[in-house]
């Protein structure tokens, strides 16, 4: 994908990059690697503090602990600005015209995350899983139909007048994961953290029971990778 992104953008090698939520630098490596000059944006000081750890001697590459509607960035600087698995954390206000305000005439927008999708190989578990969210925690069930491998989200910036040359970058992939893997993972996302600790424990060992009685201990999740393309005009 990285690769992809970078033929698309063909940056010269003094052409700045800027990675808005940059996290705890698992893409920014890839940005690295490049050897343009970096500026990596990450407003929370712990996640910062260990993308500095794993970027750390690359002198190229400057991290700042602050959110990108506080930045102060030059306009029409960037070769290239990222945001990996943050555009939802963005102003929707202000995010597009944010971003094209950074970056130079005909430089590249990269829109990067991943997006959960359900085929027969999936679906069984997480529609089971229902029951569980309806008993443990009322309301927190999934709402609608899952999305299917065929219904991805729109291009994040069409229609836009501020952008042109839209193009998207889609690769599917999946892991399987066991059962105490997956109620780790499964602690980490908001909706759980934002529970007390007691209901916290009624779903995840409610969801364990589930794995390891219905689907032999190990839950499979799909996704489709996507680098939502386009250049300022």
């Amino acid at each position: 994908m990285f690769e992809q992104i970078r033929s698309y953008a063909d940056l010269a090698p003094d052409d700045s990059i800027l990675e808005i939520g940059g996290g705890t630098g698992r893409a920014s490596t890839h940005f690295a690697a490049w050897g343009n000059p970096f500026v990596i944006i990450e407003p929370a000081p712990a996640m910062a503090a260990i993308a500095r750890r794993n970027l750390e001697g690359q002198t190229h590459i400057e991290i700042r602990t602050e959110r990108f509607e506080d930045a102060d960035l030059p306009a029409n600087t960037f070769g290239l600005a990222a945001c990996t698995a943050s555009w939802h954390w963005l102003d929707e206000r202000t995010r597009v015209r944010n971003i094209a305000e950074v970056l130079y005439a005909h430089g590249t927008a990269a829109i990067i995350g991943n997006v959960q999708v359900n085929s027969e190989v999936s679906l069984p578990f997480f529609e089971a899983a229902q029951d569980v969210y309806r008993r443990e925690t009322p309301g927190m069930e999934h709402k609608g139909p899952f999305r299917a491998p065929a219904d991805l989200p729109a291009h994040p910036l069409r229609g836009s007048s501020l952008f042109e040359d839209l193009e998207e970058v889609r690769i599917p992939w999946e892991w399987t994961l066991a059962t105490d893997d997956y109620l780790q993972l499964c602690g980490t996302h908001s909706n759980k953290a934002a529970l007390d600790d007691e209901a916290r424990s009624r779903l995840l060992n409610g969801l364990g029971e589930l794995i390891d009685r219905e689907f032999g201990g190990k839950v499979t999740e799909e996704y489709v990778a996507i680098a939502s393309l386009a250049r300022r005009v």
